[in-house]
C-alpha cells in the first residue's frame, strides 16, 4: 500500500552531505614523498583499483613525461589510503607489486589530512558512488581530481574534476596525465574546489532537513483543516 506525505511533492528529496570539520594536519608517512596522485577508499570492486593501477602502470611505461611535481621530474608516488573491504581477491597482491605505488591501509585523521595538503591529484575513478566523500574532502583542500562518469561524482565537482569512463584504462591515465602535466589546470581546477565545497556545510544539511520537515508538516495540517 502506498501513502502520500502531505506537503511533498517529489517522492525523493536530495540532501547532500557536509565536509566534515577541519582536522590537523599530522605527518606524512615515512617514505611518501609530496606531490603525489592520491586515492582514497576501501578496497573493494566498485572503487576500481585494478584499473587504476593499470592506467598507474601506463604512464610510468611511457617513459619521460613533461611532469616537474614539486621540484622532482617523471611520475609521482601513487598512494592509496583505504581500508580492505569485501571481495577484494588478489588487489592488494597487486598494489604491493606495483612500482610507484604505496599502500597505507586505514590511516587516521590527521595522517589523511596530511595527505590531502599534499597531494598533487585525487584519482577516484570509482565504478559507482552515491556521494563520494573523499572527492568532497580533497575540494575543500584544492586538490583536483579525477573521477569516474558514473553515478554523483561529476555533478558533485563541475570545474573541479576531469571526468571519464572507469571502465577504460587509457582514459583514466589520460586524465592523470592531463593534470599532471598541467600546473595551471590543476591550480585552476583545485580553486573551484575549494568554492564548491563551501556549499556543502552540515548546517545546509540540518536546514534543509527541517525544511523538508516543516512542509510535512504544514501538509499534515492542511489536510486536517
Amino acid at each position: 500500500q502506498l501513502y502520500r506525505i502531505p506537503g511533498l511533492e517529489e517522492k525523493v528529496e536530495v540532501i547532500a552531505e557536509g565536509v566534515p570539520s577541519a582536522v590537523t594536519a599530522g605527518p606524512l608517512p615515512e617514505g611518501v614523498d609530496p606531490g603525489f596522485v592520491l586515492a582514497v577508499g576501501t578496497v573493494e570492486p566498485r572503487k576500481n583499483y585494478p584499473r587504476l593501477l593499470a592506467a598507474y602502470r601506463h604512464l610510468r611505461g611511457r617513459g619521460s613525461l613533461p611532469f616537474i611535481i614539486n621540484g622532482r621530474p617523471g611520475v609521482p608516488q601513487l598512494v592509496i589510503a583505504g581500508r580492505a573491504g569485501w571481495a577484494y581477491g588478489d588487489t592488494l597482491q597487486r598494489i604491493a607489486a606495483e612500482p610507484g605505488v604505496r599502500y597505507l591501509g586505514h590511516v587516521d585523521e590527521p595522517t589523511l589530512a596530511a595527505l590531502y595538503e599534499s597531494a598533487s591529484v585525487l584519482a577516484f575513478p570509482s565504478l559507482y558512488e552515491g556521494f563520494g566523500l573523499p572527492l568532497l574532502e580533497a575540494m575543500s583542500r584544492g586538490v583536483p581530481a579525477v573521477v569516474g562518469a558514473a553515478g554523483a561524482l561529476p555533478e558533485l565537482a563541475v570545474g573541479a574534476a576531469i571526468s571519464v569512463n572507469a571502465e577504460d584504462i587509457t582514459a583514466i591515465a589520460g586524465a592523470l596525465e592531463r593534470l599532471l602535466a598541467d600546473e595551471a589546470l590543476r591550480q585552476k581546477m583545485g580553486a573551484e574546489g575549494k568554492r564548491l565545497a563551501r556549499g556543502y556545510t552540515w548546517a545546509n544539511a540540518a536546514e534543509r532537513t527541517l525544511d523538508v520537515l516543516r512542509r510535512i508538516g504544514h501538509g499534515s495540517e492542511r489536510k486536517a483543516a
